[in-house]
């Protein structure tokens, strides 16, 4: 009977939060903030007491961030309610919080009773966040066989580029390893659930930027991943670029409309960057491996989809909408669309007959980074529906 939504902004100068309303009446139930707020106040909760040792200077005046823009997840049997935070803010913890911290609850999986919004637990991706490294990406839950036993397990695959699988009765991390190129990191400690990070990754000046792997669109963005009980795989949607991270020694906050307040100096145009690649991924869960890939034109493309008919769909960049065998990824069948398509496939039954239903068309952080890889801006965006049996070809996109 509750309605959960969160807020999103974070480079804008807001304090995260999940919020729960009544469906009938709109009658706001309870509201966790993922972000201690000033500490001259009462803390709101008990979770919030425990976080705020971990921040320092004057972070509140800048929101904090930790906005929960995308994923959660509900398991009815344990009656939780799993949500990912976003990034600090300003990006730059030197700015926000001085003298570091793992500034609590930033860049975490969150556990939460949704009658009252008491945190169960929680855990954190990126202590400390620096580099728009979200942890609000796809969240799976399955029960899966791990040493000989089933367990129940909760699956992410954030911005930072490691695939996290957690006990989602306890939050306890069961396994941790890059999905994607990175160098920020070399790994994460098995013991303490902590990233190893490579030394001076914290050190960006504007006379020594430090290129960093991921960048801030991270080695997977909002596009959902999807899991096939069959094949055991998940089917990733993911990306890489590198990015030169470095601090602005002249940041002043500011609540202008438009104005980012990411403590970062003015970001490079794209030329100036390395390209950015992309690729299906089928990633093993159990082994944390890659079990097969698929290189794509576009570094942004759509969510995928997989079905028990041995299927994964999903659209690129390049405009394409394309159907893999969910086993060996091998490509099955493509259907020209005239734009990107990076919406995330659904599927449902009519009738008898099968459909395959996705948006088609680029905005969104695409256009705000003017990405005009394919030079398809302007294309008017396209629900596209296909039949499994159908023959017939889509038609021309129209202006």
């Amino acid at each position: 009977g509750k309605v959960l939504i969160g807020n999103g902004g974070a480079e804008f100068g807001v304090r995260g939060y999940i919020a729960a309303y009544d469906a009938e009446t709109g009658k706001q139930a309870w509201r966790f903030y993922t972000v201690p707020g000033d500490p001259s106040k009462p803390a709101e909760s008990a979770a919030l007491e425990k976080a705020l040792p971990t921040w320092n200077g004057r972070w509140w005046e800048y929101g904090g961030g930790g906005t929960v823009w995308d994923s959660m997840a509900f398991d009815p049997a344990l009656d939780l309610l799993y949500v990912g935070t976003g990034n600090g803010s300003p990006w730059m913890q030197s700015l926000r919080s001085p003298k570091g911290g793992d500034n609590l609850y930033l860049s975490s999986v969150l556990a939460l009773k949704p009658d009252t919004g008491e945190m169960v637990w929680y855990y954190q991706t990126t202590p400390g966040e620096s580099w728009d490294y979200t942890a609000t990406q796809h969240i799976i839950l399955a029960d899966i066989t791990l040493d000989g036993r089933v367990r129940k397990v909760l699956m992410q695959a954030p911005k930072n580029g490691f695939f996290y699988v957690l006990d989602r009765v306890t939050g306890e991390l069961i396994s941790a390893k890059a999905y994607a190129d990175i160098n920020w990191a070399t790994g994460v400690d098995s013991k303490t659930g902590r990233p190893i990070e490579t030394p001076g990754m914290r050190d960006q000046s504007p006379l020594a930027p430090v290129m960093q792997k991921p960048g801030p669109l991270g080695a997977h963005n909002w596009q959902p991943m999807s899991y096939h009980p069959g094949t055991g795989l998940v089917y990733i949607p993911a990306r890489m670029d590198a990015f030169p991270y470095m601090v602005d020694p002249k940041f002043k906050y500011s609540l202008t409309h438009g104005i980012w307040n990411n403590g970062q100096i003015a970001a490079p145009t794209n030329d100036q960057l390395p390209p950015g690649v992309g690729e299906l991924l089928a990633w093993d869960p159990v082994k944390q491996q890659a079990r097969w890939r698929v290189p794509l034109v576009s570094d942004w493309n759509g969510g995928t989809l997989a079905t028990s008919g041995n299927l994964v769909f999903q659209g690129s960049g390049d405009g394409r909408f394309v159907a893999y065998s969910a086993d060996h990824g091998e490509k099955l069948w493509e259907a020209p669309t005239g734009a990107g398509v990076i919406g995330s496939p659904v599927t449902y039954v009519l009738d008898g007959r099968q459909y395959v239903a996705v948006l088609e068309g680029w905005g969104g952080a695409a256009s705000l980074f003017g990405e005009n890889r394919t030079g398809r801006f302007g294309v008017p965006g396209r629900l596209l529906v296909f039949s499994l049996d159908g023959k017939s070809v889509a038609p021309a996109v129209t202006a």
